[in-house]
């Protein structure tokens, strides 16, 4: 490595960009490097040029560089020349051997400062700090204070500082000086790392109450947060217990509640129709006068008729007289007896139509009450299938309640849709239909595929059913919106729509957001929804999958499936839960209102029968009486014709009646046909009467059953108003119950759905309110303790835990450092001692040279221990103090010299000319044993006279086969060893200007 170029620019007196180049081989010797010399009047700034490599390889005292103020190294202007905003100089450093530690053939460093005082140091025009420069330099063995920059009052200087100040001098002349730069590092580092492993004690030492304070909180908080776990576990099984008692007393009690308002109102229905048809038998008109119309015709023709009859009995009676008169007594008796006769047949014959009436209109209130008790039994067969029917559905429907399809995992997946991203709907509520198409729709599709659910994509499936696994639910369908291909439509099958009874495709009576129409399409396909079974096979079966209104299914392969389909049984609504529980209400109180229908005409059909039991007796009697008026009948008749034929016997023969006689029988006769007429009126007459008053008779029975009928629906009617009252009662005090307990979950368990909670088995109630009891005791013994002595724990925890990690990381770091200072120690004391005696045998050597005679010698000085001396040859000295942060304070460099003839033991006691050529002696010597890159010394042969400014050119020339030498000088005899000399001058503008020339280029000129 070689000194190739200095670049100045407004640093002190050269304001303008000034280059000195530097050669690396010798004019005189090849293989010595170069001696360049400054020469110039006094107050040129030559020495600016010492100053300026001395300020660009770090220098940061202003008095070493001759200046006050930082400021003062900017050109400050003259009369002619403006000053300069800033200076910058640059050294160029040959680096081909790499004796620089940086991967660079050529290292120029730059140093520029502005006159606000900002600095900047680059390396090869690259940002650096100042310590990246010391270090690389004190790595190549020289810098600013070295003696690889030798000042004006440099050669004093090393004589007259005291030996603990010539320490650091000799630091950068054994190379130590980077070790020295990075023991001081360690040491600040070691004394930080003590400080803050003192401070993070002391914090630790303040933080260890707390935190125990803290642990012993956190552990009860944390006994208290599993006592209310456990606890509000307790609490949720107990409250789930008696919510679920609760609600299933009070539903079961709003169920029968509500069948036995169906019933009520059932009864209420038959009530109002009996009372409804007493009302009209009471608003008929009043039929007393019919009743007195027909007593006054039956009166009149009885008055006719007994006058007809006094009439007779005068005419009879004359007869009489007449057949005493002729004798003939015995004729007059057989009248009176046929007359006698002819009454009781007319009796009997009154008697036997009033009882053949009486049949009839018995047998005709039979028959009817027969049909009428057909029709009951009819009727209660009907209600008895009805209610068997109900039955069966209700079963259905509670077997749904706990198979549901699958509908509980439905229900429990749509709940989490805030929490698993991506459930979107079952399909039969991401559609909707008109009511007509609801049926046929849901046939086809299927209950399966309706409670199917609608997902975004596969993950999302994927996460429901580990949900359901994780919750034991059922299984459930789903469709994953971005992996189902659903089947279009073919164009080439829409020609079926133009058949008869086509109605048109179930997709498209659907409607949805398009986004789910491969949902659709998978479902339905192609599937045709037609008006009816007919229809449907005159397009033809196989055809198309078609489904009709009524839900009859016609699969493609020719399967069929249909049959009677109650409405509503299967439509596309009734895939809700609310429906099917509204069904099932209904259907319980549909049941409880057959049931009381059955009941109700059940009594009446069993009045009903024993009404009709006895009007059967009525008939038997009734048809025994006829037949034994019959019989008196004939045998009257018998006897009345007996009778005649005697009457006719013993008649008058036609001789024998006279015109009294002649004209009385004609007169009985017309009487007699006069009174058979009367006879027949009054039979009608009777009938009529008869009639009526049965018909009367009817009614009143019709009457009194229908008060009996509605006295038992009344009865009937209070008995259920009153169990319905006493229902009422119990589902308030349930409700009231229910809201107390709800209540008391709230504030015990704040807001959570009780209903979703599905307790454990409870086997004792009391024992798990006892256990509650006991928890809540705990956690009164326990306290409140706020819960953010957790956050402040761990934030105090944290902070323990970093300052231990910290207070181990700082004594494993003491430890390093201490062995990184220690090491450093030895190989500082080493190579100084190495070094330090290479230099001291030379210091011998050059002060012998320099005086021709002579001896001087170094010594190692310490501090508070005895002085020892360090002899050429002897083993190495231990110097390294056991405080590392005061060895460069206890260790000093005294200088002994002794000119020839002279008896002199300190340096002290030398003239000024000894002093100075004793410290040239001690440069040469450390040039010699720890040569630096270059040397710049500037007018250190000020002092010498001519004799020894030749021994220090020879020592020069002999020098430069170590070290490139650049010299300020106004010696002739150093500027005759110079391989280049530059001339420096200064103009009238106060800027230095300079001159080069090269001495191989000067010699051949002179050849």
């Amino acid at each position: 490595m070689y000194l190739q170029k200095l670049e100045i620019q407004g640093f002190k007196s050269f304001a303008k960009k000034t280059v000195f180049e530097f050669a690396e081989k010798s004019i005189h010797d090849g293989t010595a490097k170069s001696i360049t010399a400054v020469v110039g009047p006094n107050g040129s700034g030559k020495s600016n040029v010492s100053d300026a490599i001395r300020w660009v390889l770090g220098e940061q005292s202003l008095k070493s560089i001759r200046c006050k103020h930082s400021e003062d190294v900017i050109f400050g202007g003259s009369e002619k020349k403006a000053r300069q905003s800033f200076a910058e100089v640059a050294i160029y450093f040959n680096n081909e051997d790499k004796e620089l530690p940086i991967e660079f053939p050529e290292v120029v460093i730059t140093r520029r400062v502005f006159r606000d005082g900002e600095t900047e140091y680059f390396i090869n025009k690259k940002s650096v700090r100042l310590f990246d420069i010391l270090m690389l330099l004190a790595k190549a063995n020289f810098g600013q204070k070295s003696y690889s920059i030798i000042g004006q009052g440099m050669v004093d200087q090393i004589i007259n500082i005291s030996p603990f100040e010539r320490k650091e001098f000799f630091d950068e002349a054994t190379g130590v000086k980077q070790f020295q730069i990075k023991r001081d590092q360690a040491v600040g580092r070691l004394k930080r790392s003590r400080e803050n492993l003192d401070q993070t004690n002391k914090i630790m030492i303040e933080l260890e109450p707390r935190l125990r304070l803290l642990a012993r909180q956190v552990k009860k908080l944390e006994q208290r947060k599993e006592i209310e776990i456990g606890l509000r576990q307790m609490q949720k099984n107990y409250y789930s217990y008696l919510w679920q008692n609760l609600t299933r007393d009070f539903s079961r009690e709003r169920e029968s509640f509500g069948v036995k308002d169906a019933v009520k109102a059932d009864s209420e229905k038959q009530l109002f129709a009996v009372q409804n048809k007493l009302a009209l038998l009471a608003k008929e008109e009043s039929r007393k006068d019919v009743f007195n119309n027909l007593q006054k015709d039956f009166n009149k023709l009885s008055s006719d008729k007994n006058d007809l009859l006094r009439e007779l009995a005068v005419i009879k009676g004359k007869m009489s007289l007449e057949y005493v008169k002729a004798g003939k007594q015995n004729l007059s008796w057989l009248e009176n007896k046929k007359e006698e006769i002819g009454t009781r047949v007319s009796e009997i014959k009154e008697s036997l139509e009033n009882a053949e009436n009486k049949l009839r209109q018995n047998r005709d209130y039979l028959s009817s009450n027969e049909d009428k008790f057909t029709e009951l039994q009819k009727e209660i067969l009907v209600l008895q299938n009805n209610l068997l029917v109900a039955q069966e559905d209700l079963m259905r429907l509670k077997t749904g309640e706990r198979q549901s399809y699958g509908y509980e995992s439905v229900k429990a997946l749509l709940r989490q849709k805030s929490f698993i991203n991506g459930i979107l709907g079952t399909v039969a509520e991401l559609a909707k239909t008109e009511k007509m198409y609801e049926n046929a729709l849901a046939v086809a599709a299927g209950n399966n595929r309706l409670m199917a659910i609608v997902v975004q994509n596969d993950e999302t499936a994927v996460k429901c059913i580990n949900f359901l696994k994780q919750n034991r639910l059922p299984p459930a369908t789903f469709f994953p919106l971005n992996k189902i291909q659903g089947w279009a439509v073919r164009e080439d099958s829409r020609t079926v729509l133009q058949e008869t009874g086509a109605i048109g495709f179930a997709i498209d009576l659907l409607s949805f957001d398009q986004k789910y129409r491969k949902v659709y399409e998978l479902i339905f396909g192609s599937t045709l929804v037609v008006d009816n079974l007919e229809n449907a096979k005159r397009i033809g079966v196989g055809r198309e999958k078609m489904v009709t209104l009524d839900g009859d299914l016609l699969e493609k392969t020719g399967v069929m499936k249909g049959g009677f389909r109650k409405n509503g049984g299967s439509a596309w609504i009734s895939a809700t839960e609310e429906n099917r529980l509204i069904i099932q209400e209904e259907k319980i109180k549909e049941i409880a209102v057959l049931q009381n229908k059955i009941q109700t005409i059940s009594r009446e059909r069993e009045l009903l029968g024993a009404e009709i039991s006895e009007a059967r007796v009525q008939s038997q009697v009734g048809e025994t009486k006829i037949k034994g008026l019959t019989n008196d009948l004939e045998s009257l008749k018998k006897e009345k014709s007996q009778l005649e034929s005697e009457i006719a016997e013993n008649r008058f023969e036609p001789g024998e009646k006279d015109k009294f006689f002649a004209e009385l029988e004609l007169r009985r006769r017309e009487l007699d046909a006069k009174v058979e007429s009367l006879d027949a009126e009054l039979s009608k007459s009777r009938k009529q009467i008869d009639d009526f008053n049965m018909d009367e008779e009817r009614k009143k029975n019709e009457v009194f059953s229908l008060q009996r009928e509605m006295q038992e629906a009344q009865l009937r009617l209070n008995q259920f108003v009153t169990e319905l009252n006493d229902v009422k009662i119990n589902l308030a005090r349930l409700e009231t119950k229910r809201d107390d307990l709800e209540k008391e979950i709230k504030q015990e368990l704040g807001e959570v759905n009780i209903n979703e909670i599905k307790p454990e088995e409870v086997s004792n109630v009391d024992q798990l309110w006892f256990e509650i009891s006991k928890q809540k005791h705990n956690l009164e013994l326990i306290g409140g303790i706020d819960d953010d002595v957790i956050v402040e724990h761990k934030e105090v925890s944290e902070r323990y835990e970093f300052l231990s990690v910290q207070v181990k990381d700082l004594e494993k770091a003491i430890t390093d450092l201490d062995k990184i200072v220690n090491e450093l120690d030895e190989v500082i004391a080493k190579q100084f001692n190495a070094t330090f005696k290479k230099i001291n045998q030379a210091f011998g050597t050059y002060f012998e040279k320099i005086f021709g005679g002579g001896k001087a010698k170094l010594e190692i000085l310490q501090k508070d221990k005895p002085e020892v001396e360090v002899i050429p040859g002897a083993p190495d000295q231990q110097f390294i103090s056991d405080e590392p942060k005061s060895d460069a304070l206890d260790i000093g460099i005294d200088i002994m010299a002794a000119p020839p003839n002279k008896k002199v033991a300190n340096i002290a006691m030398l003239s000024g000319g000894e002093r100075t050529m004793t410290s040239l002696a001690l440069i040469c010597a450390i040039i010699d044993s720890n040569p630096a890159p270059f040397i710049v010394m500037d007018e250190v042969d000020a002092a010498l006279d001519e004799a020894n400014s030749e021994k220090l050119a020879e020592i020069l020339q002999s020098l430069s086969f170590k070290s490139q030498f650049v010299v300020i000088t106004h010696n002739r005899v150093i500027m005759h060893v110079a391989d280049v000399l530059y001339g420096v001058a200064m103009g009238d503008d106060g800027v230095t200007k300079t001159l080069s020339l090269d001495m191989k280029e000067a010699q051949k000129s002179i050849e």
